[in-house]
Formats: structure tokens, C-alpha cells, sequence
């Protein structure tokens, strides 16, 4: 009896260190199908309800390891699967707490960032309408160059090189046309949109690239400013 008992409380451990990856997952893809917007998924089940059922697993991992000392198979078994469930979630909120990824990361406003703060591209058109839709917060004039190393490109690029630059960072191409070329770039599992614009004059191309949600992400949009950048450039 008392043998079934503790293999019953394996199990039922394991079960918890298991529950926090259900969690994100289930928000991550409500999020994608719209059954709730990011906030939910990603800010409040996530990284509230999310963490702290991950450091619950934690804690259910250890207790399931010690109680399997001097166990039998059965045990051993959920110890395992509760190591492993435990230690790969938290190492993922590691991972993302680390990058710059998560709502007690401090940030003002939306990531934005390009080539040219002094005057930079401004979104217009059909992508100018779909930040509206989305209800993307405004973006402002001033930037932190600090944080970005973004250099333009010393040539006026052809836009079909703009446009395939675009498509090589990972980007919708929307258009592209005399002066400039712009996309958008949407994430699959919570949904995190990007806009890049690339705007050409002569002897400069210039990128600009913003976060349609308000959170921190860990310096993306500079990065994929950079790849844009790196594609053009390739191609001069």
C-alpha cells in the first residue's frame, strides 16, 4: 500500500512539472488563433500564471528525484519525466529572461529603430493602414541609438533589391516602388508583428524597423534592421 502510495505521488509530481509547458503552449496558440490577444497570452499566462507554475515544477522535480532514491522503476520513470519537463521550461524562461524578453524588462515604447534618427522613414500606404487596424501604439521621433548599431547603405539601391532584401530578413513584401520598398513580418506562436520600410535617395538607403506591440524583445527589430542592411549591401 505504501508503495502504491508513493508511486501515486510520483506521478502526480511529474503531472505538475508538466503543467507549466501545457500552459505556454495553450496561450501561444490561443494567441495565434486569436482566441485572445497578446497581452494574455503572452504577458499574463505566460510569464504570470506560466512562471510561477514553472517554478512549481521545479520544486515538484526535486521532491519527485528524492522520493525516487531507493525507489522502484515507476518512480524512477516520473522522476525523469519531471526532470526533464522541469529542467527544459525553466531553462526557456532562462533563455528568454537573459535576452532582453519578458514584461519586467524596462522599455519605452514599441522597439523602433533605424539607419537615419535625424529624419527617419515614415510608414505610409497599405502598411501605415495596417498598423492602425492592429491598434499599434504611436511611434515617437526621438531614438536611442545607444542600444543599435545601424549604419545606411552609401548607394541608392534599385527597389527590387530593397523588396528581395526584405524577403531575405523574413519579411511580406507589401510593395515597392521609386524611393522605397516595405513588409511585414509576423511571429507564429504569439503573433509579434514587425514593419520595415526601406526608403532609397540618391547616394543613401536608409531602413526603419518597429514593433507593432508595446513590450521588450530582447533588441529584434535592430536585428532584423541589420539583416536588411547586410542584404542590401550584398547586393550593391
Amino acid at each position: 500500500m505504501a508503495r502504491g502510495g508513493s508511486n501515486r505521488t510520483a506521478w502526480r509530481l511529474a503531472a505538475l512539472a508538466l503543467v507549466a509547458p501545457l500552459v505556454v503552449m495553450v496561450a501561444a496558440m490561443g494567441t495565434h488563433l486569436g482566441l485572445w490577444d497578446w497581452r494574455i497570452g503572452w504577458s499574463l499566462l505566460t510569464w504570470k500564471v506560466g512562471l510561477g507554475l514553472a517554478l512549481a515544477g521545479v520544486i515538484a522535480a526535486a521532491a519527485c528525484v528524492v522520493g525516487a532514491l531507493g525507489g522502484g522503476r515507476g518512480r524512477a520513470l516520473a522522476a525523469g519525466i519531471a526532470v526533464v519537463a522541469a529542467g527544459l521550461t525553466a531553462g526557456l524562461y532562462l533563455w528568454a529572461w537573459v535576452g532582453g524578453q519578458t514584461p519586467y524588462h524596462l522599455q519605452a515604447g514599441p522597439a523602433d529603430v533605424t539607419s537615419d534618427p535625424a529624419d527617419p522613414p515614415a510608414y505610409g500606404g497599405v502598411l501605415s493602414q495596417r498598423r492602425a487596424a492592429a491598434g499599434a501604439p504611436a511611434l515617437t521621433a526621438s531614438f536611442d541609438v545607444s542600444g543599435c548599431d545601424l549604419a545606411f547603405v552609401p548607394s541608392q539601391a534599385a527597389p527590387e533589391v530593397a523588396a528581395w532584401a526584405l524577403d531575405q530578413a523574413g519579411f511580406e513584401v507589401l510593395g515597392s516602388g521609386v524611393g522605397r520598398a516595405d513588409g511585414t513580418r509576423t511571429g507564429f506562436w504569439f503573433g509579434f508583428s514587425y514593419d520595415a520600410v526601406v526608403r532609397i535617395r540618391p547616394g543613401r538607403t536608409d531602413v526603419r524597423v518597429s514593433a507593432r506591440q508595446d513590450r521588450p524583445d530582447g533588441g529584434e527589430a535592430c536585428r532584423l534592421a541589420q539583416a536588411i542592411l547586410a542584404e542590401i549591401q550584398a547586393r550593391r
